[in-house]
């Protein structure tokens, strides 16, 4: 069965789980599509988020339903998890990310 999220998921997230890490919407390593374990601009995403590095510039849709608060929430409590391994962490955010909204990189050199 494929991976999705609902907005009712991503709203699911509490504040034990942001304070202390989730991994209960993180889809399993075997159902992440390989783009995503190689990386993708949505690991790059995850990875800037993750380090507090610069975002990748982009035009975000989000899905119908979701709100960018809820997607964060749900983002923030998955990268702080201690588990699993980050390269599943890092791929499985990603995924879920594109499950939740549709982003249009930037050209490149655009401001």
């Amino acid at each position: 069965m494929p991976y999705t999220v609902t907005a009712e998921q991503l709203a699911s997230i509490t504040d034990p789980e942001i304070a202390f890490g989730t991994e209960r919407l993180l889809p399993a390593w075997e159902v992440i599509p390989d783009d995503y374990k190689q990386g993708n601009f949505y690991t790059k995403l995850v990875e800037a988020i993750f380090y507090g590095t610069t975002l990748p510039q982009g035009e975000m849709e989000l899905n119908e339903g979701i709100d960018p608060e809820m997607l964060n929430r749900a983002v923030r409590a998955h990268i702080t998890s201690f588990s699993p391994k980050h390269e599943h962490k890092i791929a499985g955010v990603g995924y879920m990310i594109a499950s939740a909204c549709t982003i249009t990189p930037a050209p490149a050199g655009a401001p």
